[in-house]
C-alpha cells in the first residue's frame, strides 16, 4: 500500500499602506510586504527549517521582476500603485523536493491579509530531510507572554479583582472579496528599499508589553479601545480576563502611540 503524503501548513502574510502625498498615474502609492510563515498542528505560527530560499516572481513591470529571499521569514518590500498577480516559489533545503510554486493576489483591499496553503512532499524523501520536517521548532507565540492586570479603571467597579492581559502577535485569517479601486496591472516605478525598517517592529513591541507594571497595561487597553477601528483585530473576552490584539493590525498611529507610551514608562 503506496504511502500517504506528508503535508505541511503554511501562510502568505501580506502587509500594505497608502504612502501619503505620493500618487502616480492618478492612484496612491503604497508599500508593501511580503512574508511566510509555517502553522503547526495547533494552528501557532513557526519558522520553516526546511524553506531553503524563496523567489518571488513579481509582474514584468518591475525593474528586476525575480526576487530571491534567502532567510526567514522570507520577506519581501516593496512599492508601487498597482495590484498584481505573483508567483511564489519555495525551493526547499538540499533540493530534497522539487519547488513549490504559490500564486498570491497581492490587493489593496486590506492593509493586513494573509492565505493559507498546504505544502505536500513525496513519501520516499529523503531521510534527512523527513528528519527535518517532523523536528519540532519553536513557534512565533512563544514570544507571547500572560500577564496579570487589575482592571478595576476599566469597569468602575468598586472592589478590585486581577485578570490576565493577553496582548498577542494573533494570527488571523482574513478572506479578501469585492474589487479594489486599483485595477492596474502592476507597477512601472516601484523600487526596493528598507523603508519599513523605520517603521514599529511589532515583536519588539510585544516584548515592551511584557515589561510593563499591571496598571501600564490598563492604560494600553484604553489606548487601542480610544481607537479602535473595524479593520482592527481586538477580542475581549471577560469570562477568561483575557484581551487579544494583532498588533499588526493596529495601524501606524496607534502603534506609535503605543511605541512612545511603552518608551516613557519603561525609561521612567
Amino acid at each position: 500500500m503506496p504511502q500517504k503524503s506528508i503535508t505541511k501548513e503554511i501562510k502568505v502574510i501580506t502587509d500594505q499602506h497608502i504612502l501619503k502625498g505620493q500618487k502616480e498615474n492618478g492612484f496612491p502609492v503604497r508599500k508593501w510586504k511580503i512574508s511566510l510563515m509555517g502553522i503547526n498542528a495547533n494552528g501557532e505560527e513557526e519558522s520553516l527549517p526546511y524553506v531553503d530560499h524563496v523567489e518571488y516572481i513579481l509582474h514584468q513591470s518591475f525593474e528586476q521582476p525575480l526576487r530571491k529571499v534567502t532567510k526567514f521569514p522570507f520577506q519581501l518590500q516593496e512599492k508601487g500603485w498597482g495590484e498584481f498577480d505573483m508567483k511564489i516559489m519555495l525551493h526547499f533545503v538540499d533540493n530534497a523536493d522539487s519547488p513549490a510554486m504559490l500564486d498570491h493576489d497581492l490587493n489593496f483591499q486590506l492593509n493586513h491579509y494573509e492565505v493559507e496553503h498546504t505544502l505536500s512532499f513525496r513519501s520516499d524523501i529523503k531521510p534527512s530531510f523527513l528528519k527535518l520536517l517532523n523536528r519540532p521548532v519553536e513557534t512565533i507565540s512563544d514570544r507571547d507572554s500572560q500577564m496579570s492586570s487589575n482592571d478595576s479603571g476599566i469597569d468602575g467597579k468598586a472592589h478590585k479583582r486581577r485578570k490576565d492581559a493577553i496582548l498577542k502577535e494573533k494570527s488571523k485569517r482574513v478572506k479578501a472579496d469585492g474589487s479594489s479601486d486599483d485595477d492596474s496591472q502592476g507597477d512601472s516605478s516601484a523600487e526596493s528599499g528598507d523603508e519599513w525598517d523605520n517603521e514599529i517592529n511589532v515583536h519588539v513591541l510585544a516584548e515592551k508589553f511584557q515589561r510593563l507594571q499591571a496598571s501600564d497595561l490598563i492604560e494600553v487597553i484604553k489606548m487601542v479601545k480610544a481607537n479602535q477601528t473595524s479593520e482592527m483585530y481586538v477580542r475581549e473576552d471577560g469570562e477568561a480576563g483575557e484581551y487579544q490584539i494583532d498588533l499588526r493590525t493596529l495601524g501606524d498611529d496607534l502603534l506609535n502611540q503605543l511605541w512612545q507610551f511603552c518608551n516613557k514608562r519603561l525609561e521612567g
